[in-house]
């Protein structure tokens, strides 16, 4: 038994545990995607507004996409995009983002241990309690609901952002510079995330003046891109995040007060920190930090966002787990623990992400699937043409130089119904049923009828 702990307690086979529980949860998340997609159950919010941005850049089109007016970068400033589009080359499907996504979501686990061993060093049990913290980080919930967006830039930045907090503890600067470098190019708020570990180096890492270094770049860094370059890019076009906080400029303080304590937000902000076993709990100053994005959650006026809900949370997860490192620190300088009794800090998130998941009980498409049909009824429709099309439609049908939303056709447009379709709450339902009673009128030829699916050629003039 001594011998089995000494072997556990070592460096390899806690990281080895690490990298296969980021496997299965890699493999958890994309193939719950992956079921998802064949179901026709991925939003066009975000799923096909980014395979349209990934297939134009691929084909030398600029960061461009049917869902946003203005230059992509002027809405979220994310040229790491370039990753996803050079693979799509090879395979330009919106699959290709929901496996980046997965693998995003599932690498944060071995980044995660990284990190903790960095900060607990050489304490008593340090491998054992780094190695059951990170590989519960895939249950968490704000993981799990990340997963469930379908794609998006935030992931893609988080096993980066924890990756540069591990390369600044142990010394290796040129490794910290380019994860962060990396992370910051994921998207403009990962400027905040990048700061919580340059101010982590400036007190616990060996370079003070790197982690200075790393909280004044990062500060500018997301100031000139939110305040100069995106709304240059974005010209008269106006944001569709302005919408989320536009309430503000005439709320009075009950209305704010009131989507400050918005129960379901912080509920799961306190599941966060449970599945850390509380620990975050014993460094209350570092668990602070999260309160700013927690905030910026709150007092949106996006629904989702406001309960943390799909990628929301994700913002939260680095301040969390960085307070959470530092109270494993604190406990384990505090209290001799066993390392028999090390891995029950694992068992919080367990609980809670297995009790609450998102992901778990849905079920795998039929035989028949809905994207067997799509794929049958839009065989005639031009790898380049301009589409616009119904919500469940436009993430498989989104690999090509113009998609719209259903709502947005033009005449030139060929048009694709789904009649059976989900309508998410984004959805201008008014806006679709005014169209779909237009079309017969638009001199239009109905290329494809299955039943479920209506496939209409552009408008012919004349």
């Amino acid at each position: 038994m001594r011998h089995a702990l000494d072997v556990l307690t070592g460096r390899a086979v806690p990281f080895s545990l690490t990298l296969l529980a980021g496997g299965l949860g890699t493999a958890a998340f994309a193939l719950t995607l992956l079921q998802r997609s064949v179901a026709l159950g991925l939003p066009a919010y975000d799923t096909a507004f980014f395979e349209q941005v990934v297939w134009n850049l691929g084909h030398g089109r600029g960061l461009s996409s049917g869902f946003f007016a203005a230059n992509f970068l002027g809405l979220h400033f994310s040229p790491l995009l370039v990753l996803p589009a050079a693979v799509e080359l090879a395979w330009p499907d919106a699959r290709v983002l929901a496996l980046f996504h997965a693998a995003a979501l599932g690498l944060s686990a071995p980044a995660a241990y990284l990190l903790f061993r960095a900060l607990l060093d050489d304490r008593p049990g340090a491998a054992v309690a780094s190695a059951f913290l990170a590989a519960a980080m895939p249950l968490w919930l704000a993981l799990q609901q990340a997963a469930s967006a379908g794609f998006h830039t935030e992931a893609l930045a988080l096993p980066m952002v924890l990756a540069a907090g591990w390369a600044g503890m142990r010394g290796r600067s040129l490794l910290c510079w380019a994860c962060a470098l990396v992370a910051l190019s994921a998207r403009e708020d990962q400027a905040y995330a990048v700061a919580v570990i340059g101010l982590l180096l400036a007190c616990h890492g060996p370079s003070r003046v790197q982690g200075l270094a790393l909280v004044v770049v990062s500060v500018v860094w997301g100031a000139a891109v939110e305040l100069v370059l995106m709304p240059a890019l974005r010209g008269p076009v106006r944001s569709d995040l302005a919408s989320y906080y536009s309430w503000l400029g005439h709320a009075d303080p009950r209305r704010v007060a009131l989507a400050v304590a918005n129960p379901r937000a912080w509920l799961g902000f306190a599941a966060m920190v449970a599945a850390m076993a509380g620990l975050p709990l014993l460094r209350p100053g570092w668990l602070l930090l999260a309160l700013p994005p927690l905030l910026g959650d709150l007092l949106s006026a996006h629904p989702a966002q406001a309960i943390l809900h799909l990628q929301y949370g994700l913002p939260l997860v680095v301040p969390v787990a960085v307070a959470g490192g530092l109270g494993a620190r604190s406990a384990l300088d505090r209290v001799r623990v066993r390392s028999t009794a090390l891995p029950a800090l694992a068992l919080p998130a367990l609980v809670l992400g297995l009790t609450f998941s998102p992901l778990i009980g849905r079920h795998p498409p039929a035989a028949g699937s809905p994207m067997d049909r799509l794929t049958a009824c839009t065989a005639a429709l031009p790898k380049d043409a301009p589409l616009a099309a119904d919500d469940s439609a436009a993430a498989p049908l989104a690999a090509r130089p113009v998609e719209r939303p259903l709502t947005w056709a033009r005449t030139g447009d060929w048009v694709v119904v789904d009649r059976a379709g989900y309508q998410p709450g984004y959805v201008d339902r008014r806006g679709r049923s005014a169209l779909l009673a237009a079309i017969p009128g638009q001199n239009r030829r109905l290329s494809c009828d299955d039943g479920r699916f209506r496939v209409w050629t552009p408008a012919r003039h004349g």
